[in-house]
């Protein structure tokens, strides 16, 4: 929570910058050092160098920093770091929109919904024009409890431990990895039980043949079961929270925004395909959902339509295991907290690292 009160520092560096260099330095750097995970964790995910990591931090950061130089003026005016937060929070540029200012929202007022991220994004905008008031804005941080609610009774999530990669593991692999899910979640007696994202890596015919024995079991019981699974289209694929059911999966949630390079290419039919920004949620056990899949953790965009289908949970799932020993999980864990308690809902989330 430090890392999210620590951001409210960016306006105030940008606003006592004495030149459009360093004005934009400044945004520079704070884009950097905050995913500066990303070429290690491209390098285990893609299996090669860290060339590809860098050439995406380095290039996703040279965008996100351009507003804050083309806006920069020797006098700052509030309403121009309003333009930048707005340039940086949607697509296209918030796409790579990661660490957003703004998410401190959640710990400045806890509780607040939408007043308290429209009053955030005043504050914010306000310490680029008075740059101590980032100071009191980072103290109340500090001092204000965060308090998330906590999951349901008799939910659970199911954290696992497999090294895998989205699109990439073998379907012997794919199907031992299943079939140890399966032995697993058949000493389960949570109502309902939460898995990681694409921990079923893709979802097939041969797939439900693994599950048909927990799926009837899982019905008979009342018992819900969600997991991440790759669902393949002619144009490519799903990244989606899938419903175990007797029939097979039913999707309950696309994910708005995959990965760039590693997952959305659209110049690849192997692409992950965006829902981009299609409001969903679903009725698990009796209560409104909706899910945040990973990446869109990350960023600005995805939470608020999460937020905008008022629910009564948040559910994360995440696949992490690329990042094992990096800052990024316990990020993605922060910015969930974040959300959560910015909006008052439960939350429960699954990883796997």
């Amino acid at each position: 929570m430090i890392l999210l009160g620590a951001a409210l520092f960016l306006p105030s560096f940008w606003g006592i910058a004495h030149s459009r260099l360093l004005a934009w330095l400044i945004a520079l750097t704070y884009y950097l050092v905050a995913a500066r995970d990303i070429p290690a964790g491209a390098a285990v995910f893609f299996g090669q160098g860290t060339q590809n990591g860098w050439l995406l931090l380095i290039g996703a950061s040279l965008l996100l920093s351009l507003p804050y130089a083309l806006l920069w003026r020797r006098n700052p005016a509030i309403w121009r770091f309003a333009v930048i937060l707005v340039l940086v929070s949607v697509p296209p540029i918030g796409i790579v929109g990661w660490t957003n200012p703004l998410t401190a929202a959640g710990v400045l007022l806890p509780g607040w919904g939408w007043f308290g991220l429209g009053a955030t994004f005043v504050a914010v905008c306000l310490a680029s024009r008075f740059p101590l008031l980032a100071i009191l804005w980072f103290m109340v941080s500090m001092v204000t409890p965060l308090s998330v609610k906590a999951p349901p009774p008799h939910w659970a999530a199911v954290n696992t431990s497999y090294l895998m990669a989205s699109g990439s593991t073998s379907g012997l692999t794919a199907a031992q990895r299943q079939q140890s899910l399966v032995d697993q979640l058949m000493r389960r007696n949570e109502r309902v039980l939460i898995l990681p994202e694409t921990i079923v890596g893709q979802w097939s015919d041969a797939s439900l043949f693994l599950w048909d024995e927990l799926a009837r079991r899982a019905e008979g019981r009342g018992q819900t079961i969600l997991f991440g699974a790759e669902l393949p289209t002619q144009k490519g694929y799903k990244n989606a929270a899938v419903r175990l059911t007797s029939a097979g999966g039913d999707p309950v949630y696309q994910q708005l925004m995959p990965v760039p390079v590693s997952m959305w290419r659209p110049w690849s039919d192997q692409s992950a395909l965006p829902a981009w920004f299609a409001p969903q949620s679903v009725e698990i056990d009796g209560r409104r959902s909706a899910f945040l899949i990973c990446y869109e953790q990350l960023l600005f965009w995805p939470p608020l339509v999460a937020m905008s289908t008022d629910p009564d949970v948040l559910i994360g799932m995440s696949n992490d295991w690329w990042a094992r020993g990096g800052d990024i999980p316990a990020i993605q864990v922060s910015a969930l907290k974040a959300w959560a308690s910015l909006f008052d809902k439960s939350l429960i989330y699954a990883v796997n690292r």
